[in-house]
């Protein structure tokens, strides 16, 4: 079993362009355009396209202290230790930023992570490296490093809040709108609402005791 866990709203309590606008004073504006991408309003390329355009010029390593100022949400350890208990791998699949999802990683004991990457010049954000990882990028992700690990798609489980998780919730065998945007809650197969991520962690439970029952019959009849 793998599980994928968005960042921003999900393992991370925040969002990091909102968060970058504090410092530049542009707060309301990325918070407007993030919200709208989240919600599936604007398509994610234009408008991660358009958030880096207004940090442009912001160094790095003040983006890396914002992104370090960044809470876990709550629950977060725990329910990635319950993933790694029920025998789950965790994994970070976002269109966030390698900055703030390395460093989530790390907290977390998170091995495989797949994000954007900031592309610089002096030391200062100019843009965003290719190839973006929009919301098929996530799902090619989730389903190129499932193959790898030899998981079966319908024995993953996605997670995450906003309209770029789509695609990869439509490829799993199981997936959970975390405080999901309307879009997302329509897609999803199930929906928790709330301030503790730890709420998913019975319903991933339930998915993989079912999923290593299949798994039994299955052997047994071979």
């Amino acid at each position: 079993m793998i599980v994928a866990f968005d960042l921003e709203g999900t393992l991370i309590d925040a969002e990091l362009f909102p968060a970058l606008g504090e410092k530049l004073g542009n707060k309301a504006q990325l918070d407007d355009i993030t919200n709208r991408a989240m919600k599936g309003e604007i398509d994610f390329t234009s408008s991660l396209h358009q958030r880096v355009g207004l940090i442009k010029g912001l160094s790095i390593s003040e983006a890396q202290r914002i992104a370090g100022s960044l809470s876990l949400s709550h629950g977060a350890e725990e329910t990635v230790s319950g993933v790694k208990r029920l025998g789950g791998v965790p994994i970070i699949v976002t269109g966030g930023f390698d900055i703030l999802a390395h460093r989530a990683a790390y907290l977390l004991g998170i091995e495989y992570v797949c994000c954007n990457k900031f592309k610089l010049q002096d030391g200062c954000i100019t843009g965003i490296h290719p190839p973006i990882i929009t919301g098929k990028g996530k799902a090619e992700k989730l389903l190129g490093l499932a193959s790898w690990l030899g998981v079966k798609p319908d024995q993953c489980v996605a997670v995450g809040d906003g309209a770029n998780d789509i695609e990869m919730m439509r490829a799993t065998g199981l997936s959970i709108a975390y405080n999901g945007r309307p879009k997302v809650r329509e897609t999803a197969k199930k929906s928790v609402e709330g301030g503790d991520l730890r709420y998913i962690l019975p319903i991933i439970e339930e998915f993989a005791s079912t999923t290593h029952e299949q798994d039994y019959l299955v052997n047994q009849i071979l």
